[in-house]
């Protein structure tokens, strides 16, 4: 009871602080839309602004505006100057060179300058098996990169060689012609090696009142981090961009998960929100502008070390019922409403090096299997390991009405074609991960969210090494494909060994698509220009304004 009251008082204050704050900028605004207050909703606490640390999508949403790499991206998702405000490469791309701006600076009251040498410490740092960073491997085409994170280099072989202060060179494993594009992520950050050691390995973490241990260089900076209650950042004045910061506050509240952020909209709480699935009607007739981005995919996931599901043809006999079981008797499609069918694991919206990867990599990798000889090739399957009978099994999903509509609707067609009787299990979704990270279930409907803009973020979490593998899936020939397309990141090299470890997942049914989640990102009819990135949930809002 106490927890619920300070945590009602601190949102009572957060309230009161920003009504102030929009309150004084009022008498400061522009008449162009800028030079005002811009609120945003974080889902939960940032556990780390350290951008060679950071992995969550509420610390990079932060670390994506106040710090800056060598490039950034604009409201449209293109690539645009960052700190380096050009750059050129070999007719091999096996060398970059980026020149950088002689005004970048750093945060601080000194405007101490941005250098070289700030890119070459971040990214050793970030490589150093010491480190441990959760992003490292985004710079494995760096050549030596991977050797140094396994401590079979010293930091000082990595490609990264510093010209001038202004000038850095980066030398490529291999012919990379994509590596810009993959520079505004977090991890590739510069970070002030001198700063950085004076914090004593508070580095981001913000332990102080006053944010002494974030120095950041982007085009907002830190003045309050209150914790489990909101993060305060204003407009850096010793930001020069190549696009001018337009709010003079960016905001960001902390809010608990159940928190209905379409709400937060309606009353003018934040300027921009990523809604829940049960809001998006209410878009309808309304002038709210969104972007939608197809990122998660539902679906059967089965654990193959358990007695008979381990087995391809028992998983496929399973499978064989989907597509009937979408739809009821009436023929009204069951997929619920907001959601799209699915034909691939890798969702449509992710891309390869720039490009979106269902296009490069073509579609329809999902097999339909023949319920009528299902339980035919069921038994057989059973049989070579002789086993009798299929054994009980229980099948888990989330604890949401619609979704137990269409397993209760599976399960029926189970006991019609296979004979086979299923419990259903539903469960709330922070049990059901457990359970599944704990490999205690055999049969899950599951969604599988890729945390980045990658094929590869989905791919090699099926691998025998995975730390987090949800099916618990080993083999030798899976493995191979994924380290093939993870060997070599030329967007040619890498795209038909990815397309083939997809493959195999959807043949061999380890994980078997049946519906994707779209995300709704929308923003009040008043404001424009906020960027938002897919997959990793961060949103620029250097180029907010304030619209008629």
């Amino acid at each position: 009871m106490k927890t619920y009251a300070k945590k009602i008082i601190a949102l009572l204050l957060s309230a009161c602080l920003l009504a102030s704050m929009l309150t004084t900028l009022t008498a400061c605004s522009s008449d162009d839309g800028t030079n005002k207050a811009i609120s945003y909703s974080l889902t939960s606490e940032p556990r780390n602004l350290d951008p060679q640390m950071a992995s969550d999508n509420n610390s990079l949403l932060v670390i994506r505006n106040i710090f800056e790499g060598l490039t950034r991206y604009d409201q449209n998702g293109s690539i645009i100057p960052g700190v380096a405000e050009e750059w050129s490469s070999n007719a091999e791309y096996t060398e970059y060179t980026f020149r950088l701006r002689h005004d970048a600076k750093w945060s601080d009251e000194a405007g101490t300058p941005v250098t070289a040498q700030d890119f070459v410490f971040a990214w050793q740092r970030a490589l150093d098996p010491a480190t441990r960073s959760p992003t490292c491997s985004q710079l494995f085409p760096i050549k030596n990169a991977r050797a140094v994170n396994e401590g079979s280099a010293e930091k000082e072989s990595l490609g990264v060689t510093v010209i001038d202060d202004y000038t850095l060179k980066v030398s490529m494993e291999y012919s990379y012609a994509e590596f810009v594009l993959q520079t505004p992520n977090a991890v590739f950050m510069p970070c002030h090696q001198a700063f950085f050691e004076s914090t004593h390995g508070h580095y981001g973490l913000d332990y102080g009142t006053d944010s002494e241990y974030i120095l950041s260089n982007g085009p907002f900076k830190i003045t309050k981090w209150s914790h489990d209650n909101y993060v305060r950042t204003i407009r850096n004045e010793n930001y020069v961009g190549y696009n001018k910061v337009s709010p003079r506050i960016l905001y960001f509240g902390i809010r608990s998960s159940d928190t209905n952020y379409f709400s937060l909209l309606e009353n003018e709480t934040v300027e921009s929100a990523v809604i829940a699935t049960e809001d998006i009607a209410k878009l309808k007739d309304t002038d709210y502008k969104y972007t939608t981005v197809t990122d998660t995919t539902w679906g059967f996931l089965f654990n193959t070390q358990k007695p008979a599901i381990g087995l391809t043809n028992v998983r496929r006999a399973f499978m064989s019922c989907v597509q009937q079981a979408c739809v009821d008797d009436k023929g009204k499609s069951l997929i619920p409403y907001g959601f799209e069918a699915a034909n691939d694991i890798i969702p449509p919206s992710t891309h390869l090096n720039g490009q979106l990867y269902r296009e490069l990599a073509g579609g329809g990798f999902r097999e339909t299997f023949d319920p009528e000889t299902a339980r035919s090739s069921m038994n057989k399957a059973l049989s070579s390991v002789e086993l009798t009978r299929m054994p009980n099994i229980t099948l888990i999903c989330p604890d949401d009405e619609e979704i137990k509509n269409l397993m209760y609707n599976i399960m029926h067609l189970w006991q019609e074609y296979l004979y086979v009787y299923a419990n259903i299990e539903p469960l709330d979704m922070e049990t059901l991960q457990s359970r599944i990270s704990l490999g205690n279930y055999q049969i899950a409907f599951y969604p599988i969210a890729p945390t980045k803009d990658d094929p590869l973020n989905t791919l090699s979490r099926f691998t025998s090494t995975a730390s987090s593998n949800p099916a618990f899936l080993e083999h030798p020939a899976y493995d191979a494909l994924v380290a093939k397309a993870s060997a070599r990141s030329n967007t040619e090299d890498i795209l038909a060994a990815m397309a083939a470890a997809e493959k195999y997942l959807n043949t061999y049914v380890i994980f078997y698509p049946v519906y994707y989640e779209v995300t709704y990102f929308v923003m009040r009819p008043t404001v424009s220009g906020i960027y938002f990135s897919p997959f990793d949930g961060a949103a620029d809002f250097t180029n907010c304004r304030f619209v008629e």
